[in-house]
């Protein structure tokens, strides 16, 4: 009887008991006994159990996972300091143990709970249990921690990359006609340089509208896009890094085209830095059977030779340009800048 009186006791005392029961987060009231006294909307729609199933049970009883020594010492620290204590859902998960749907990139099988254990009723021992879903944040720090642990291994492979392209660079400066090859990694720190300040900034503004809570699925969805995006161009990157370097003395048919971008790929930053135009005249359809990162990086060593010209002569409108030639049994490649030409000194290196 004295529990029927502790329930009609609580039900008198709401200011407006519809306000409790269309509120957005779980709330369960409890005695010093765990015995259930209030059992929100939220919570019969979420754990599909009904309050007058529940009510005057033991809340570990209902839910047996629930660790029972911790929760009656944050009770019982609750109503001895007068203040709220805690469960975080990035140490603890979870309280009460809710199944959810599993949507796509879904890290948790359980709804993530923060849960706030608030005095209701000091007098007769009364707590509040708050449960908050975190569910949707707790899934957004998972797949941050997986993207940024993905580009931690791209870094930790850039570096390997450049570990083993400076014992070759060594031997590149042997032969000065390659000695200009040893600007690569530079150059790829360059292109890395715009990525990561876009991954950067995407990663901040999600966490900004997190602390904010305007986070929503959309823009988070747009942003790991973008990410995702990113982070492939970066793998490429590396791919390319690693082809240039590679010692292939085997043919192969390839796209002259394709080699040239591939080689504006590498120069682009420098060449919009000085302003620099590019034309190609190159037949789209030309292929060839021949050594690729041989050609690819004496395409380069040229190009470079141009932008390394321009930098020395002031010339108003910047231009290179390249077309081919095509006979029967050879293909004629023509680089053509408006650098002023080239010294002797240089002439040599080439």
């Amino acid at each position: 009887m004295a529990q029927n009186k502790t329930q009609y006791d609580f039900r008198s005392t709401l200011i407006d008991k519809k306000i409790v029961s269309a509120i957005n987060n779980g709330v369960v009231i409890l005695d010093a006994n765990l015995s259930i006294q209030h059992y929100n909307r939220w919570m019969e729609v979420h754990t599909h159990i009904k309050e007058k199933d529940v009510l005057g049970k033991i809340l570990t009883d209902i839910f047996p996972e629930i660790k029972e020594k911790t929760l009656r010492r944050k009770i019982k620290t609750a109503l001895r300091m007068h203040t709220p204590t805690y469960y975080t859902a990035t140490v603890s998960h979870y309280l009460i143990p809710i199944k959810i749907n599993q949507i796509e990139n879904s890290h948790f099988s359980y709804m993530q709970q923060d849960v706030s254990i608030i005095p209701f009723d000091e007098e007769n021992e009364l707590v509040a249990l708050i449960l908050t879903d975190q569910t949707n944040m707790a899934n957004t720090n998972a797949l941050l921690a997986a993207h940024v642990e993905k580009i931690k291994e791209l870094n930790e492979q850039l570096l390997k990359e450049k570990e083993l392209t400076e014992i070759q660079h060594k031997q590149l400066l042997a032969n000065s006609r390659s000695a200009a090859m040893g600007e690569m990694i530079s150059m790829i720190a360059h292109q890395w340089r715009q990525p990561l300040s876009l991954i950067s900034t995407l990663l901040a503004n999600i966490k900004i509208k997190k602390e904010l809570h305007t986070l929503d699925e959309k823009s988070m969805d747009e942003s790991f896009e973008k990410i995702d995006e990113t982070v492939k161009y970066l793998s490429e990157t590396i791919n390319d890094f690693r082809d240039y370097f590679k010692p292939n003395k085997i043919k192969s048919d390839l796209k002259l085209i394709e080699l040239f971008n591939k080689s504006i790929f590498f120069l682009k930053d420098e060449m919009t830095q000085l302003n620099i135009s590019y034309i190609s005249n190159i037949d789209e359809e030309l292929s060839l059977h021949t050594y690729k990162n041989e050609l690819l990086q004496a395409i380069i060593n040229i190009i470079k030779n141009s932008i390394d010209a321009f930098k020395t002569n002031d010339i108003a409108q910047k231009k290179i340009t390249v077309s081919s030639k095509a006979s029967k049994d050879y293909v004629t490649i023509i680089i053509e800048d408006n650098a002023g030409g080239m010294q002797n000194t240089v002439l040599e290196r080439v």
